[in-house]
């Protein structure tokens, strides 16, 4: 009971082992593929990437226009408004031109829309019209209403320095859905990939979405590619279902939870061949009627034990039972077998667990027994007091009388063979030991 007991803990933890291992190797196969899908989509990016700047540079309008005014005579702008009419006749998603002449409103097209407007300061509008003069380089804000549109516009603006004076500036209003759809998004959405464009503001405070192809994914881990309009712009892609998709999962960790059942599956055969050749094996050696070993197998596995083991504490028992003839006469053989277990487990009981014990003959038998000290003592005394059997043949008790002697190893012996027969020699040479207690 005890070794099955501790068979299912082992192999209970060669499962739990076997489990863990194959875990560790599900995450290892799906980082790998994670790190392969990685670079696909770093591949994708960067020629997305290459195509948004190229996108925004045709669709700045706004640094074409500053070609047609002459910097050296602003207040001519004859060949400006003819190009701003072409502009607008040829691109109907234009929502409007507009010029500061410095910092006011000088002119804006069309005119009867926005008529209003003109003269008043660019402070009166966006910051980032603002921030163009600030920083002195082109710069997109959108989706934005600024002036009551019928619905969101990219703004494009350039500032216009002659020198270090400040001429004024360009802002050309473009409808956002145009512009979004100009970006190729959807080429990224075809090519099975979830996608998030969004920036921060100009403070680095707030994050404003301006596109995506799926509100519910999380793109914290996806590819990012941070790009400067000034305001801080981002692209995130990553597959659709994401780097693994669940069914992904499911299907990986199954497939090597089943590889470990089939290797755990393949060390319990392997064991139980090996056991069964053990048992084979130690059968080979086994005296059929007392299930101990022969003198043969009691030689064989005592060496093994000594070879594993060469500091091990070791006493040789060689057990005789007087009278065992006289004690067994007439008697059956499944009574004898009865009486032969009863010693097996007699000494089962007495010593450890790896004592090696063989009969020699009908009534002889030796134990190489691995403890010593007192508790060896104990051990051989509570033994023998346990083989004074006893029974009644013809109305006459017969009484089995237990003798026994001992030797150690190393001292009268470094091999099995050789501490046999140092035993066997006492029995010959010293007088019979009483083993009354």
């Amino acid at each position: 009971m005890k070794y099955k007991i501790k068979q299912g803990m082992i192999f209970g933890i060669l499962f739990l082992i076997l489990a863990g291992a194959m875990l560790i190797l599900a995450e290892a196969f799906k980082n790998a593929i994670t790190a392969e899908r990685m670079a696909a989509a770093r591949t994708v990016e960067a020629g997305f990437n290459r195509g948004l700047d190229e996108t925004f540079g045709n669709l700045n309008h706004a640094v074409k226009l500053s070609y047609a005014i002459d910097f050296e005579d602003t207040g001519s702008l004859t060949l400006f408004h003819k190009k701003v009419q072409e502009l607008m006749e040829e691109n109907e998603h234009i929502s409007y031109v507009a010029y500061f002449k410095e910092d006011t409103l000088d002119y804006i097209y069309p005119a009867d829309k926005f008529r209003s407007l003109i003269g008043k300061n660019m402070a009166d509008f966006t910051y980032s019209i603002t921030l163009a003069k600030v920083v002195k380089t082109p710069v997109v804000e959108g989706p934005a209403n600024l002036l009551d549109e019928n619905g969101d516009v990219f703004l494009f603006m350039q500032p216009l320095y002659n020198g270090t004076y400040f001429i004024g500036e360009i802002v050309v209003a473009m409808d956002s859905g145009y512009v979004l759809s100009s970006l190729g998004l959807n080429e990224l959405e075809n090519g099975n990939y979830d996608y998030e464009l969004w920036r921060v503001d100009f403070l680095g405070h707030s994050k404003t979405v301006i596109a995506t192809s799926d509100t519910t994914v999380d793109y914290s881990d996806a590819v990012k590619h941070e790009f400067s309009l000034p305001a801080t712009w981002n692209i995130s892609i990553l597959p659709k279902g994401g780097w693994i998709t669940p069914s992904e999962h499911v299907f990986i960790n199954t497939v090597f939870l089943s590889l470990g059942l089939v290797l755990l599956g393949i060390l319990i055969l392997l064991y139980r061949i090996l056991r069964m050749q053990k048992k084979l094996q130690i059968a080979k050696y086994t005296n059929a009627d007392s299930g101990l070993f022969t003198m043969e197998g009691f030689l064989l596995f005592t060496n093994n034990r000594l070879t594993k083991n060469p500091d091990s504490h070791l006493c040789i028992l060689e057990l005789q039972l007087g009278n065992f003839r006289r004690f067994t006469k007439n008697m059956d053989r499944e009574e004898l077998v009865t009486y032969l277990m009863q010693l097996r487990q007699n000494i089962t009981d007495c010593f450890p667990d790896d004592t090696v014990a063989a009969r020699i003959n009908d009534d002889s038998f030796i134990l190489a027994i691995f403890m010593d000290g007192q508790q060896l003592e104990r051990s051989i005394e509570d033994f023998i007091l346990q083989l004074y059997w006893k029974r009644k043949i013809d109305d006459q008790k017969i009484f089995i009388t237990p003798r026994c002697r001992t030797v150690t190893y190393p001292k009268d012996g470094r091999d099995a063979l050789t501490l046999v027969k140092a035993v066997i020699k006492q029995f010959e040479t010293k007088p019979e030991k009483d083993t009354r207690i």
